[in-house]
């Protein structure tokens, strides 16, 4: 009896207890349905095709940077001191930055223009890399084809016997087997493509790196052709409206400053590169003020000139370092996306669905890539040619300003002070109105 009891009194428990986690569980399906302060689902632009497509280009862009940095620090050499065969020097790689003089001011001032010298070449020289290679493709793409070159001449018997017992399989399981036809053909364009890029390396890469190089002599052309300038104006190629654009920005900001460092005027500005220390010689022998400041005996005056080009050209030469840095990441990724799409191009016949993918994570970051080049180039000419032109005017201010620019020193002290006076009487009255 007392057995039987406790039995049923721990059966009702257990029901009780059973339909107590039922009412909470039902209370608690019944709130989330009837809570009236629970907030709505705001889908994100992040989650859009938009937005998913702005983060699938951003990753390959720093995916491309990545891939770039690691090349540059495994090839330290190729990548700083590597020279295309076909590139000639341009006129500004024969200026000799000389600057003689004893003392700090002279110190100060040597440093200073090889600075400003330093800068401006090496802003010229990544945007010309820009215009005539695409950088991965140099230190890596050509080594890797002549590699692949080589290895097929020395296996070429048994790549030639491999490849048509693989077509001879798959023709065999196409007959026998039966697959869906659009598997059977994917597997054999799959097969041609990779024959074709080990049999032509070389081809394979010139033709991806291609549209990398092409992107930004178009945009060259295209600028010159809509907004013609004194350099664009009457060049025979991209190349030789590129060389006239860089050598009037050297002009500027490099030969002109040094000119002035080592004759007291802009003399030597325009003169040829190799012919300006016998220039210089010649104008020390005859004409006494020159020979003071070439030998270095207007320090304070050479210290104002160095310092003032090196902050002249600083923010130019940063602006076009990181838009060649941009546009070197570009043609990586586009020299890697030209290249993959010699493979994931035959995927297209597997359907819509696969086709909607291949948009998706190919040909959209392609385009977008392409884009990107196109605007850095355009945003580079466009730096280079506002800083000539902003150069430019400074001169011809200095010449209207010539024996004006104290009085108009003074003129803009008093104008100050009257200001100031001004600020100061109307906080007078406003503290004795209070």
């Amino acid at each position: 009896m007392f057995g039987r009891s406790e039995l049923e009194s721990e059966r009702h428990r257990g029901s009780r207890e059973g339909e107590a986690v039922s009412i909470t569980a039902e209370k608690r399906r019944h709130g989330r349905v009837y809570a009236p302060t629970r907030p709505l689902h705001v889908v994100r632009p992040s989650e859009g095709l938009l937005g998913q497509f702005r983060t699938v280009l951003v990753r390959y862009l720093v995916a491309a940077f990545l891939l770039l940095f690691l090349v540059i620090v495994v090839r330290p050499a190729q990548a700083v001191g590597g020279v295309v065969p076909e590139a000639a020097p341009w006129s500004y790689q024969h200026e000799q930055v000389d600057v003689q003089g004893h003392g700090v001011l002279n110190a100060y001032a040597r440093f200073a223009i090889h600075s400003t010298a330093w800068l401006a070449k090496s802003s010229i020289e990544r945007q010309r890399d820009v215009y005539r290679l695409s950088l991965f493709d140099f230190l890596v793409g050509g080594r890797t084809a002549d590699g692949v070159g080589g290895w097929r001449e020395g296996n070429r018997q048994i790549l030639r016997g491999g490849t048509q017992l693989i077509l001879l399989g798959l023709v065999a399981y196409g007959i026998l087997v039966r697959p869906p036809a659009r598997t059977w053909v994917l597997a054999i364009l799959l097969v041609l493509v990779t024959t074709v890029a080990i049999t032509k390396p070389q081809a394979t890469v010139r033709a991806a790196a291609a549209p990398g190089v092409a992107t930004p002599n178009l945009m060259l052309e295209a600028v010159a052709q809509v907004a013609p300038s004194r350099d664009t104006e009457g060049a025979a190629d991209p190349e030789e409206a590129h060389k006239r654009l860089a050598t009037h920005y050297w002009s500027s900001y490099v030969a002109n400053p040094l000119s002035r460092v080592q004759t007291g005027s802009a003399v030597l500005a325009g003169a040829d590169p190799s012919r300006k220390r016998s220039v210089l010689e010649s104008l020390g022998h005859n004409v006494a003020g020159v020979h003071d400041w070439a030998v270095g005996r207007h320090g304070p005056e050479r210290a104002f000139i160095a310092t003032s080009a090196l902050g002249y050209v600083l923010p130019f030469a940063v602006a076009l370092g990181v838009l060649a840095m941009l546009a070197a990441c570009a043609q990586t990724l586009l020299f890697l996306l030209c290249l993959a799409g010699l493979f994931v191009l035959p995927l297209a016949v597997q359907g819509p669905r696969r086709r909607g993918q291949l948009i998706r994570w190919w040909l959209l970051p392609l385009l977008a890539t392409v884009l990107i080049l196109a605007l850095t180039s355009l945003l580079s000419l466009t730096v280079m040619r506002v800083a000539t032109a902003l150069h430019s005017s400074d001169e011809y201010l200095g010449v209207l300003l010539a024996g004006s620019t104290w009085p108009i020193v003074a003129l803009g002290l008093l104008r100050w002070r009257y200001l100031r006076r001004s600020a100061r009487a109307a906080r007078s009255e406003q503290l004795l109105g209070e």
